[in-house]
């Protein structure tokens, strides 16, 4: 099991002064100590965090790849695939080395695994890295395309339908069509009280939601129907934005996890405040396992992602949730 608790803030501003440090000036000691709290390390979290800090580190560009290759870890290896793209953007980059990153992408995108995917054919149609006209032949894209499966890959088709039609020439991407496919239990609604109370025993502490069931009553049901298999018992905050949001609900623990359906969004004039609940997703009727608790007020949310649940207790439990904290179990009250 991961141990991180208190010390991944520390570790999280440390990782970020490093990556700072090395934007700054170029320092083989300091790359050195990075990777070798990185191989010392057995938290996959802190592992991401440190190979995150080498992202301005040209010169460690064949570690991050060794790295991304051969790890088990998901956490960890869309981690490297996100610094791999952040050193490949580096002005010091030189293009060789940018031909052999482009046989790793290539591999990686066959590979099949949908956060992998994601991020690499997001970076793919950057105009900036020229892969265009490097004359590759980029069929490979529609070989992954037919591995993937909506609505459980929705996050992974939409980069690479994009980065399919940039190689094409096409103006626009053809956008994968996702629908709604967790019809709502109504039988269970029924049996949810107006504003059933939730209570989230997390290794930071509890935290307690009202549930919306008149107004988000398919969400509110999947939640519940979730909560009644344990599925959320020792899921990972695996997000956490400062003064945003954390995040959890993800089978992988890196965010890119969901399962094979996926339910309607429900949209109403109720606003995003702090300790509003909602539904994460990747568009209109997309949600499934993961959701967030807002920090503040997000207006830019509104309308966009559905709200299920407020917290009614514990927002400085809220507020103390780092990455890497977890849940141990959820319950009606």
């Amino acid at each position: 099991m991961l141990r991180i608790r208190k010390s991944y803030c520390v570790i999280w501003v440390k990782t970020n002064l490093y990556k700072t440090l090395l934007k700054i000036q170029p320092d083989s000691v300091l790359v050195k100590r990075i990777i070798a709290s990185y191989q010392a390390s057995t938290n996959d979290y802190e592992r991401a965090a440190l190979i995150g800090a080498l992202a301005n580190s040209p010169a460690s560009y064949q570690f991050i790849a060794d790295e991304f290759l051969r790890a088990t870890s998901l956490v960890v290896k869309t981690n490297a695939a996100q610094t791999l793209v952040m050193v490949s953007k580096n002005g010091n980059f030189d293009q060789k080395s940018k031909a052999t990153l482009l046989a790793i992408y290539r591999e990686a995108i066959l590979g099949g695994d949908p956060g992998v995917i994601a991020i690499i054919t997001a970076a793919l149609v950057d105009p900036t890295s020229d892969y265009k006209n490097m004359g590759v032949d980029f069929g490979f894209l529609k070989e992954a395309k037919n591995k993937l499966m909506l609505p459980k890959d929705i996050e992974a088709l939409q980069p690479l339908e994009k980065a399919i039609a940039y190689f094409e020439g096409k103006e626009k991407p053809k956008a994968p069509q996702n629908q709604f496919n967790h019809p709502i239990d109504w039988k269970l609604v029924k049996t949810i009280k107006k504003n059933q109370r939730v209570k989230i025993e997390t290794t930071k502490g509890a935290i307690v939601f009202a549930l919306l069931v008149e107004e988000a009553p398919g969400s509110v049901a999947n939640f519940v129907q979730l909560v009644s298999k344990k599925y959320f018992n020792d899921k990972f905050f695996h997000r956490v934005v400062p003064n945003f949001v954390i995040q959890t609900g993800c089978i992988r623990g890196d965010g890119f996890g969901s399962e094979d359906y996926s339910i309607r969004s429900e949209f109403f004039t109720r606003r995003y405040k702090e300790g509003s609940v909602g539904m994460a997703s990747a568009g209109k009727d997309t949600e499934g396992t993961q959701w967030f608790i807002t920090h503040s007020p997000t207006p830019h949310l509104n309308g966009r992602y559905t709200i299920f649940a407020e917290v009614v207790a514990g927002m400085e439990v809220v507020h103390a949730i780092q990455v890497g904290d977890q849940i141990k179990t959820i319950s009606l009250l």
